[in-house]
């Protein structure tokens, strides 16, 4: 038997720290390498953008020009960027053991919005205000909804699709679509629905399942439009179609394009659009804020912005494509469909291709809270995308 004296034991622990320190400066660099430049660079000149023109929409908004409103903005953004940075070096495998307290949480401040803390506004109860801080919970709540179903997916790979996953998987969506709809959202209710079966779809659901989900929202539609849906967004749904026949309800439409249509090519410069500067773009700010960039950068920028979105959802597509594992396809996939129907739907119905909603253009319009819960999403996206090579850590 050898013995190892004191100065051949300091040899070897100097070798394993030395050892470890290697392995370590070689993971910070793998993780330098495969972290997704692209996607986070997209986001930020979106926002960038968006910071831009929304400084102008606000600029005659507020006694001080905006300058308080823009703070939050911005500090909605820094935060937001934190969260994502964060989210990207954490291994999104992890989340699966807080998913459910993850969910349950955000069912409580879905839940909140009918006590006192509750705000109604442009006729749906969706927000929760505590002084001057406002917040949407239906925001997270889509995305703990996305979680909950992809990871009993990705347990339906290997245990099978039975009965006790298809309880588990249907009440997990139809808890907050519930929810939604009692606080009279029906926006935030339909990109729920896309979401849910997006991720059904990318998660290889049972197609019995998939069409009897179709079939129930097919059924649903009468007893919503007549039990959910009163005169006035009845009139709204239906004055994208014929603006004329609906006057009182077509106004933001109207409003938005002509502010579309003054913009020209180039736009009227920031700050100088007529319609803007004169507060005829309703609720200009968050759901029009599309038509105060077409407005004021023309046709050029309003491109250019729309290309950007195309280029981050093309990203999404590929990170859901290349995921290693189920759960973080249908993530991706999930996180994809929310963006994605935003993205339509807000643009489509400041063009009058899509009826009045409600719905914001993702790190674009106002709203502090919002920013954060789409860097979070992007954070969840660069995780995912970090680790998308089988061999990252083998």
């Amino acid at each position: 038997m050898f013995r190892t004296g004191k100065s051949d034991r300091n040899i070897i622990k100097r070798d394993e720290h030395r050892l470890f320190r290697q392995i370590s400066i070689n993971k910070a660099t793998d993780y330098l390498s495969e972290f997704d430049y692209f996607l986070m660079l997209i986001v930020l000149a979106i926002t960038v953008i968006g910071l831009i023109f929304l400084g102008s929409a606000m600029g005659n908004m507020y006694a001080d020009g905006g300058s308080s409103a823009m703070r939050s903005q911005i500090a909605g953004l820094v935060v937001g960027v934190i969260f994502a940075l964060i989210l990207a070096f954490f291994d999104y495998n992890l989340l699966k053991k807080i998913i459910w307290p993850f969910y349950a949480l955000n069912v409580l401040l879905m839940l909140s919005v009918f006590t006192p803390l509750g705000i109604e506004d442009y006729g749906s109860r969706a927000w929760i205000g505590i002084g001057s801080f406002t917040y949407q919970p239906s925001e997270l709540m889509k995305l703990a909804m996305v979680l909950a179903v992809a990871i009993q997916l990705e347990k339906a790979q290997e245990e099978g699709f039975g009965l006790r996953r298809v309880l588990i998987v249907t009440g997990a969506f139809v808890l907050p679509l519930g929810l939604i709809i009692l606080q009279k959202d029906m926006g935030q209710a339909m990109v729920l629905v896309f979401a849910f079966l997006m991720v059904l779809f990318v998660g290889r659901a049972k197609w019995w399942y998939i069409l009897s989900v179709v079939a129930a929202g097919g059924a649903a539609v009468p007893f919503m439009w007549k039990f959910f849906l009163n005169g006035t967004r009845r009139a709204r749904l239906f004055a994208f179609l014929d603006p004329e026949k609906y006057p009182d309800y077509s106004l933001q439409l109207i409003r938005s394009e002509t502010a579309i249509g003054s913009g020209g090519l180039t736009g009227q410069g920031i700050g100088q659009g007529a319609m803007n500067s004169g507060k005829k773009i309703l609720v200009k700010m968050s759901d029009s804020i599309f038509a105060v960039i077409g407005e004021e950068g023309g046709f050029i920028v309003s491109l250019l912005l729309i290309v950007l979105f195309g280029l981050l959802l093309m990203r999404m597509v590929y990170i859901s494509a290349r995921a290693r594992d189920m759960f973080g396809k249908c993530v991706a996939a999930g996180i994809l469909a929310m963006f994605l129907f935003n993205l339509f739907e807000n643009i489509g119905m400041n063009m009058g291709i899509m009826p009045i909603t409600g719905l914001p253009l993702p790190f674009v319009s106002k709203g502090g809270s919002a920013m954060i819960t789409n860097y979070v999403c992007i954070g969840l996206l660069l995780s995912v995308s970090l680790r998308r090579k089988k061999d990252f850590f083998e």
